[in-house]
């Protein structure tokens, strides 16, 4: 696959998280109206973190890095048989694991909330457990629903492998719109969301399996461990799970702080970052997702000069995104937040508090973005020890940090913004150890091209702070009672429009491509993309 097509690829994969994410931000927008911050949002966001801990563990993190590279390179090398056979027996082992997990979790749900909520009040935890059991079956659902992205992106079919996930938010859209206004209280509300989420992730798997059907035939789910494929599958498994079990162990253990810290903190963790992580995932796990089957297929024949290409450019392109977003994240993150949670029981209070934390969470976006692309690397290089010791370090230093910035302020309904600070600085530790190992093995990353291009990038995004900024005053000098979703339109679009048009002042490629301009003066880093 050429270069371009690497960018097509990640364009595709792009517009399928576009697509779920916007409408999980409509989501979300209908969870802030009828449940605002308080203990109930709470209840549900702690009990829906425990069982996706155990998804991402075995769905798609870990099928990506141990499933999708054994499996392209038998794609890559024209062995069809051999690669249905392992499709089948990983679904099948997986079926088993999610089964016995599901059960052990439903049985085990209050000393799991005893043990991750600690800080809740006792009505609190009642309900947390009971929403626990109720999500707890969709840990198994949603590890089918990894098993089917696998196939599909290592067949290059990237669009519905992501956008089916709109499927798992519109059940709750709907659940919202129509149980809201009848709820008794907040309590069966968030009951009734809970059973909405799992319909939701049957929903997702339902749209995504007619694809995965015509990719692979009937499926014939085997527990067949002796397949030479599935050996390999195995052995990366126990490194990815170790790893990303690091990681969920760091979410369940900002959990159990958010827990002690007033009521709503929880909540409003959860908001901001399913804002922080919209431009993570549209252009750092797009380009990851869309350059780990490429890296596998290449990798296997020593092209490491290909590999460096394809990860500058990934990491360009990334940088592009996601150090303008963090920019307008932490100067005009109130509007952000405002434009798509501000009504209903979420008031000014709660969008001052969403945008602190959203502030400290952006400090770690380009960590954050980095590190899928980088991780992805060490995948396809079946080198499954590094990003492991990466995490290691991450979630020890996020946890260090999050209990020495958040515990003193506990007092504070700002003190959440202390987790989200934590989590940022783990994330550059875990990107600086991978980026160290790359540079030994691959020779430098980053190029004098490349610093010409991550310079004007920054220098674009606080040339664009600054226009957003004046815009700013302007609204609260002349238009102080307008209401945020009207004003965050010439605010958010003054900052994007600054951002392009200095950026291809500067000549960048990826601008010019935005603004439908050829590029001012050539762009080497574009070129090699």
């Amino acid at each position: 696959m050429s270069e371009g097509g690497g960018g097509r690829s990640a364009f595709v994969v792009g517009a399928g998280i576009l697509i779920s994410r916007l409408v999980g931000l409509l989501r979300n927008t209908a969870f802030a109206y009828y449940f605002g911050a308080g203990a109930a949002s709470d209840a549900y966001n702690a009990a829906f973190r425990i069982p996706n801990a155990v998804r991402n563990l075995l769905g798609e993190g870990t099928l990506s890095a141990a499933f999708v590279p054994v499996y392209s390179r038998l794609l890559g090398r024209g062995d069809e048989p051999a690669a249905r056979a392992v499709a089948n027996a990983v679904l099948g082992l997986l079926f088993v694991a999610v089964s016995a997990l599901t059960v052990v979790g439903i049985a085990a749900a209050p000393w799991l909330t005893a043990l991750l909520a600690a800080g809740f009040d006792e009505p609190t935890r009642e309900l947390t457990t009971r929403l626990t059991r109720v999500l707890f079956p969709m840990t198994g659902v949603m590890v089918l629903s990894g098993w089917c992205l696998g196939i599909q992106n290592s067949h290059r079919r990237f669009f519905w492998s992501y956008a089916s996930a709109a499927m798992w938010s519109i059940a709750q859209i709907a659940l919202l719109l129509v149980g809201g206004p009848k709820a008794a209280d907040m309590q069966q509300l968030a009951l009734w969301l809970a059973w909405a989420t799992l319909v939701g992730s049957a929903l997702q798997v339902a749209v995504q399996l007619p694809e995965v059907l015509r990719l692979l035939g009937p499926l014939r789910p085997t527990l067949d461990r002796a397949n030479e494929g599935v050996v390999q599958v195995l052995r990366n498994v126990a490194p990815v799970v170790t790893a990303l079990g690091v990681v969920q162990i760091s979410g369940l253990i900002d959990l159990q702080i958010a827990s002690f810290l007033p009521s709503g903190a929880a909540t409003n963790i959860s908001y901001a970052n399913t804002l922080a992580l919209l431009p993570v995932s549209l252009f750092g796990v797009s380009v990851a997702a869309a350059s780990l089957p490429e890296f596998s297929r290449e990798s296997g024949n020593l092209a490491l000069d290909a590999l460096r290409e394809r990860l500058r450019g990934g990491w360009q392109r990334i940088l592009f995104y996601v150090v303008p977003s963090a920019v307008v994240f932490v100067v005009l993150g109130d509007y952000c937040v405002g434009v798509l949670y501000r009504a209903g029981r979420f008031g000014a209070e709660e969008q001052r508090i969403v945008h602190t934390v959203l502030a400290a969470y952006a400090m770690g976006m380009v960590s954050f973005g980095s590190v899928k692309l980088l991780g992805s690397a060490y995948y396809a290089l079946q080198d499954y020890r590094t990003p492991l010791r990466a995490s290691m370090l991450s979630i020890t230093i996020s946890a260090i940090a999050a209990v020495g910035i958040a515990v003193p302020l506990r007092a504070s309904p700002y003190a959440a913004a202390g987790i989200a600070l934590g989590s940022a600085l783990g994330s550059y530790a875990n990107l600086a150890v991978l980026a160290r190992g790359l540079h030994r093995r691959l020779g430098a990353l980053y190029t004098p091209t490349m610093w010409q291009g991550t310079r004007r990038i920054v220098i674009a995004s606080m040339v664009a702070a600054l226009v957003g900024a004046t815009a700013r005053q302007l609204h609260q000098a002349f238009a102080p009672t307008l209401h945020v979703r009207l004003a965050a339109l010439p605010v958010l679009g003054a900052f994007g429009i600054t951002y392009l048009v200095c950026a291809w002042f500067m000549g960048s490629a990826e601008a010019a491509r935005w603004l439908r301009r050829a590029p001012r003066v050539p762009d080497r880093t574009a070129a090699r993309r």
